[in-house]
């Protein structure tokens, strides 16, 4: 696949200098455009969308740089760039007059400081942008924390207020932090602080949302797995659009009537996503399970023999590392090394333990014995990602 990607762009480039040569109309550029347009369509027969990424002077493809991208960088990558294009997203149903759009944007000065280029129905255009040091993951400002929780906010809204389905943005959300962590951005060490008591639960899920997505990268979770993993993950605590605010926000600890409240928010939650089209399976059932722990216990209580989802295990870990480093009302986040400690200590009893693995050694870098990753071996890092892999074709 990624010759053909490879190909296709190719033709782009050539298109656009064809264009510059010859002029627009010329058989030449018309019949390059015509030749991506068939390429890309090929991709499109076995994917409904495919997605390229500027990525440190060359375009990022599955994860794969292009093998052309020194080529590309004559002409395609400087005018994406130039356009605060960081990202081109191709769909089923590409037509030619869009490329020839799409090549016009890129052909004009940018307007707007750089942020001129627009979508069509079948080219989607976007901006992750890029931090200030290098050390830094290109990807960390596609986090923008603010825009987020504004967008979530108002999706979890919509669901309360019993929207038949989640809109575009709630996909845009869940595809800019897929993709962030996909091409491997060193998001999750660089997650926000939450110092707000009314946006903790907002901020929260985001967090929660970054962290279930490069645990489930690292479990091995195909690219639509990981996607609907998002999703349910950003709706995981929807039911606390339920649950008074005295009692989320309370300071000290909750008494037994507060304590039943809260926990309703599982079951709220599954309610409220079990009767909205467009969610997928997996949001409802995580919704409910996230709170269930491995061995039986935690709540709601699950039928004896069954073990929660593996979607569900992999939020439940994100939640519960994230809930321990962010300020909570009741007390400070707590420092790195006791949440590691903590989550190895509930290893095999509220956590499977090749996950608890996987976390800490691929996902934030706290590594169980402190140092660095162990090496794979017969009971080690290696067999535990492979047991976690078997287990999620058998989820």
């Amino acid at each position: 696949m990624i010759e053909l990607m490879d190909k296709a762009m190719l033709a782009l480039q050539a298109a656009a200098t064809g264009r510059r040569l010859y002029g627009p109309e010329h058989p030449v550029p018309r019949r390059q455009v015509e030749l991506a347009v068939d390429t890309l369509g090929q991709l499109l027969s076995a994917s409904r969308e495919l997605k390229v990424v500027l990525l440190d002077n060359a375009l990022m493809f599955q994860d794969a740089e292009l093998p052309s991208s020194a080529t590309l960088g004559a002409w395609l990558l400087p005018r994406l760039a130039v356009h605060g294009v960081e990202w081109v997203e191709f769909r089923t149903g590409l037509a030619p007059a869009e490329v020839v759009q799409f090549l016009d944007q890129l052909d004009r000065a940018p307007a707007g400081g750089g942020k001129g280029s627009s979508d069509t129905p079948h080219v989607r255009l976007g901006r992750i942008g890029r931090p200030n040091s290098e050390a830094e993951s290109a990807m960390m400002s596609a986090l923008d924390r603010d825009e987020q929780v504004g967008q979530l906010k108002s999706i979890w809204s919509g669901l309360k207020g019993g929207g038949d389905r989640p809109d575009q943005r709630l996909a845009d959300l869940v595809e800019s932090i897929r993709l962030a962590v996909s091409v491997g951005a060193d998001v999750c060490n660089q997650l926000a602080e939450v110092k707000s008591h009314d946006e903790y639960t907002f901020v929260h899920t985001v967090n929660v949302a970054i962290l279930s997505a490069a645990l489930a990268e690292a479990v091995g979770m195909s690219q639509n797995q990981v996607f609907e993993l998002i999703l349910a993950a950003l709706l995981h605590d929807v039911g606390k659009q339920r649950t008074p605010l005295e009692i989320l926000n309370k300071p000290g600890s909750l008494d037994e009537a507060e304590r039943r409240r809260m926990e309703r928010h599982t079951v709220d939650g599954a309610a409220i996503l079990l009767s909205r089209r467009g969610v997928p399976d997996v949001a409802p059932i995580v919704a409910f399970e996230h709170h269930a722990n491995v061995d039986g216990t935690g709540y709601p209580k699950l039928p004896r023999k069954d073990r929660p989802h593996l979607a569900s295990q992999i939020v439940h870990v994100a939640d519960v590392f994230d809930a321990l480093r962010t300020n909570r009302p009741y007390r400070a986040a707590l420092n790195e090394e006791k949440v590691r400690r903590i989550l190895m200590d509930g290893s095999g009893k509220q956590f499977d333990p090749a996950l608890v693995d996987l976390f800490l050694e691929n996902v934030v870098k706290l590594s169980p014995d402190g140092g660095t990753p162990r090496p794979g071996n017969a009971d080690g890092g290696l067999s535990r990602a492979a047991l976690a892999g078997a287990r999620l074709l058998s989820a």
